[in-house]
C-alpha cells in the first residue's frame, strides 16, 4: 500500500529509509557534511572557534524567523539576509550557554570567543554586549561559502527525497531554500550544533572529525559504485568479498586540499586514526583507508554508536526540510 505524504515525511520513517539504503544514501551526507565543515574551518581557521560561530548565528537566524510573528510576508531570503542581520537585535549570550551547546570546555569556549573577537568575527559592544554581525568586507566570502553550502544541502535533500518517492526537483529545492534562508537555516545550524557536540565531546578535536569525514566519504563513494546495502552492510562489514576496501584509500595531501586543513596537521591526525585503529596506512602509497571490519567493535571510536546518533539528528532535520518543501 502506498504510504501518505505525512507518513512518507515522519521522522521514523525517514530515519528507517536512511538505515536500509546507508549505502546509497549516506555518500551525499557525508559530502555535505565535509562541504559545511571545511567552509567552516576556511571561514574561521578553527573548527571549534567556528562552532561558537555556528551558536550565535543560529540565534540570529531565529531572531530573524521571529519577525514572521509580526509579518508573515516578512523576506527571509538569502539576498535579503545583510539587510536582516544588520537590523536585528540580538539577545545577550553567556559562556555557560556557549559552553553547553558547543560541548566546548567554558574557559576554552572564553580564550576562542577572545580570538574570535579580535579577528572581527564575533562582535562586542562598550556593555560588554557580544552578538555575531559578519561585517561587510567578508560578505563576498560569506555569500559564496553559503552557496556551496546550500549546493550540498539540496543534493543531500534530493537524493532522499528520490528514495521516499517525492516529486522533488534538485532546482526547486535550491530555489526554496534560498527564498526562505533564514527557515532553513535555523534549523540546518541547530542540527549541525547537535552533531558536533557530540563529536566534540567523543573525540575533544572537531578535525579528527572533519579528517575522518574524508576517509569515510572514499570508502561509500567506492562501494556505492559497485553494491547497495543497508546500515549493517558497512558497520557489520558484510560487503560483498571480491571489493577490496584498501583501493577506497586517500592521501594526506588530498584531505589537506579539500579541508583546507595543512598537510602536515593532517598527517599527524592520520598517523593517530592508525594508532586507534580506525584506519590502516599502506606502507609502500603511503596513502590511508579505512578498517571497516573493526567499526562495530573499536572501543576508541564509537563509530557505529555516532553513526545512529547522527541518523537520528538529521532524520529530525530532514522531516522539517521536507515538509517546508512540500507544503
Amino acid at each position: 500500500m502506498d504510504q501518505g505524504p505525512n507518513k512518507k515525511l515522519d521522522i521514523n520513517h525517514i530515519e528507517k529509509v536512511l538505515m536500509e539504503n546507508f549505502i546509497n544514501l549516506m555518500p551525499s551526507f557525508y559530502e555535505m557534511q565535509s562541504s559545511f565543515l571545511s567552509g567552516i574551518y576556511k571561514r574561521y581557521g578553527d573548527l571549534e572557534g567556528g562552532n561558537i560561530v555556528i551558536f550565535f548565528a543560529r540565534d540570529l537566524h531565529l531572531e530573524i524567523l521571529r519577525k514572521r510573528e509580526h509579518d508573515l510576508g516578512f523576506n527571509l531570503s538569502l539576498d535579503n539576509f545583510w539587510f536582516n542581520h544588520k537590523n536585528i537585535i540580538q539577545t545577550k549570550k553567556k559562556i555557560i550557554h556557549i559552553s553547553k551547546y558547543t560541548g566546548l570546555p567554558k574557559e576554552t569556549a572564553r580564550r576562542k570567543l577572545i580570538n574570535l573577537i579580535k579577528k572581527k568575527h564575533i562582535k562586542k559592544t562598550d556593555k560588554n554586549k557580544i552578538f555575531w554581525e559578519p561585517v561587510s568586507e567578508y560578505k563576498e566570502s560569506y555569500i559564496k561559502i553559503i552557496e556551496e553550502q546550500i549546493v550540498s544541502l539540496s543534493k543531500y535533500i534530493y537524493e532522499q527525497g528520490k528514495f521516499l518517492n517525492l516529486n522533488l526537483t534538485y532546482p526547486k529545492i535550491q530555489k526554496e531554500i534560498r527564498n526562505n534562508y533564514s527557515f532553513f537555516w535555523y534549523h540546518y545550524l541547530t542540527f549541525q550544533l547537535d552533531y558536533m557536540r557530540f563529536w566534540q565531546e567523543k573525540l575533544k578535536d572537531l578535525e579528527m572529525l572533519l579528517i575522518g569525514l574524508q576517509t569515510q566519504i572514499q570508502t561509500l563513494r567506492f562501494i556505492s559504485r559497485k553494491t547497495s546495502g543497508d546500515f549493517n552492510s558497512f558497520f557489520l562489514n558484510k560487503i560483498p568479498k571480491d571489493i577490496n576496501i584498501k583501493d577506497a584509500n586517500i592521501s594526506a595531501t588530498s584531505i589537506s586540499e579539500v579541508t583546507g586543513i595543512p598537510r602536515p596537521t593532517c598527517i599527524r591526525k592520520l598517523e593517530r586514526f592508525v594508532k586507534m585503529k580506525f584506519l590502516e596506512k599502506d606502507k609502500v602509497s603511503k596513502r590511508y583507508f579505512l578498517l571497516l571490519g573493526q567499526l562495530n567493535t573499536n572501543p576508541m571510536i564509537p563509530a557505529t554508536e555516532g553513526m545512529k546518533k547522527t541518523i537520528h539528528i538529521f532524520s529530525h532535520f530532514s522531516s522539517i526540510v521536507l515538509k517546508g518543501l512540500c507544503r
